[in-house]
């Protein structure tokens, strides 16, 4: 029981973490001059999806638990 717990607490990190990241470089000219153009889109668009991936994954863990 306590395992899933940090595991839960962790991942729910990891969510917010690559959402704000996302954000942040969707928004703001953080690394600009080393991210640009297109590897810039993909890269938000990696965190994006690896954010929604590990909410399904919570989504599935904490349905198996009930």
């Amino acid at each position: 029981m306590g395992l899933n717990i940090v595991t839960a607490v962790l991942t729910g990190f990891i969510i917010l973490i690559s959402f704000v990241m996302a954000f942040f470089l969707t928004f703001t000219d953080f690394m600009l001059e080393d991210l640009s153009g297109n590897k810039r889109i993909a890269f938000i668009f990696v965190l994006f999806a690896y954010g929604f991936y590990r909410c399904y994954r919570l989504y599935l863990m904490n349905k198996k638990k009930q």
